[in-house]
């Protein structure tokens, strides 16, 4: 199963609070910890990598803390992905090669590797346009909502009762 790190979870939980934030405001990590029930230690963490990549901003002092360092909707879920694990990899071979050696053991003998490669550049397009802002503001956020769509084409959201 392809899925993402805790991190990757937190980081989007994280982004989303500080994107529902009134412009300028500054909401603390402890904030985000009592509000959402997330591991204080974890999300420090990547607090840190999300301000490392320049996509939040830390104020400190006492009255510092944390606000989006671009706006929701520069920040696509591809940059999210980026700063907590690491460049997208659908498989091994997908990805470029390190120090100038082959991804993949298989690499001359595998009958899947142009395929993947196609649905690896899919996804990747995909994440690329995806934003934060169609994430924190989705439709079932009310008025504010923003439609989350890709390349114009609404996808739809169901909800669970």
């Amino acid at each position: 199963m392809f899925t993402l790190t805790k991190k990757t979870d937190y980081a989007l939980i994280a982004l989303t609070h500080l994107a529902r934030q009134d412009a300028g405001r500054i909401s603390t990590s402890r904030e985000i910890v009592e509000r959402y029930n997330v591991p204080s230690a974890l999300l420090v963490n990547v607090l840190k990598a999300l301000c490392q990549h320049e996509l939040v901003r830390s104020t400190r002092g006492m009255k510092g803390g944390y606000a989006l360092a671009v706006p929701a909707d520069e920040i696509t879920l591809s940059a999210i992905i980026r700063a907590t694990e690491g460049p997208v990899r659908f498989v091994q071979c997908a990805g470029e090669a390190e120090h100038g050696s082959s991804p993949c053991d298989l690499i001359c003998s595998c009958p899947v590797m142009q395929p993947v490669k196609k649905i690896h550049q899919r996804l990747v397009d995909f994440l690329n346009q995806v934003t934060l802002a169609q994430i924190a503001f989705d439709d079932d956020y009310g008025d504010n909502g923003v439609p989350l769509s890709v390349a114009g084409v609404a996808l739809k959201t169901e909800h669970v009762s």
